[in-house]
């Protein structure tokens, strides 16, 4: 799984605007189809500019596409996906057919160019409250979802609340969105001013969209796990293994139990 600890959002710029992002030490940069203040063929012409410009800076993109229900999706699809795009940000997501919608979309278009179906993850975006509601059967729709996206400013809105990063108004839903990403070993993502970083990988979301390149040291920084976090999950795999050897299902490890599950999410912690 691709490691997004610093994503940076390019605003309508277009290349230029990009270079900065693209030279960083960002995991990914987050480009958009889906401002409708950009008009939609220029928005397509310049995602396309900045994915071959990231492509040569090994520099992986993610791409905001338009909802399904707007029948613009497979239009930006048709001009976007390569294998450049590494996945896609569902705005809006309220319901698990909007994942399966995009999924269908997707798996034709890598078929036609030669892309490995299920390459392209999609990111559903978590909004609203009706997102929330059905966040897990969402999370479960396709198995190419490479993470939830809860997006703070929109879901404050949406709900009559204040925007918040850190403080009670928006904790469940922030938990919420972390404790079913983390069931299924999935993602779970935020969007951020960059203010909040450390409170947010406390509380356990494992990377955010950032305004601005001068956030990536820190926010790479706050979502890595240290070295002792490290090394306790090494101790665990290995326990695991080495009960597995012997022939049982599970390992004890201190007071815990490791099972296949388990292992697998300490993996892709040690990978992080």
């Amino acid at each position: 799984m691709i490691r997004l600890r610093s994503i940076v959002q390019v605003g309508s710029g277009g290349l230029d605007a990009a270079q900065d992002a693209i030279g960083s030490q960002a995991d990914a940069i987050l480009l958009s189809v889906a401002d409708a203040r950009v008009p939609l063929a220029e928005a397509r012409q310049q995602v396309t500019a900045v994915l071959a410009a990231a492509g040569q800076g090994e520099k992986a993109a993610l791409v905001v596409v338009n909802h399904p229900k707007t029948r613009l999706l497979r239009d930006d699809l048709d001009a976007i996906l390569s294998p450049l795009v590494r996945g896609v940000l569902i705005p809006h997501a309220v319901e698990p057919q909007d994942v399966r919608d995009t999924a269908v979309y997707l798996r034709e278009f890598e078929l036609r160019r030669g892309i490995e179906p299920g390459d392209t993850k999609v990111f559903p975006v978590i909004d609203t409250a009706r997102g929330l509601l059905h966040a897990e059967q969402i999370a479960m729709a396709a198995p190419r979802v490479g993470g939830l996206v809860f997006h703070a400013a929109r879901f404050a809105r949406d709900i009559g609340a204040r925007p918040e990063q850190r403080g009670d108004r928006l904790a469940y839903a922030r938990g919420k969105v972390v404790a079913v990403c983390r069931g299924l070993g999935i993602s779970p993502l935020v969007t951020s001013d960059g203010l909040e970083l450390t409170y947010l990988a406390e509380q356990g979301f494992a990377g955010a969209i950032l305004p601005d390149v001068r956030y990536v040291p820190t926010a790479n920084a706050a979502f890595a796990p240290g070295r002792l976090v490290k090394d306790r999950a090494n101790a665990a795999v290995e326990a695991y293994e080495a009960a597995r050897a012997e022939g049982a299902w599970v390992a004890r490890f201190e007071d815990e139990v490791i099972d296949a599950e388990a292992a697998r999410k300490l993996r892709h912690l040690i990978g992080e």
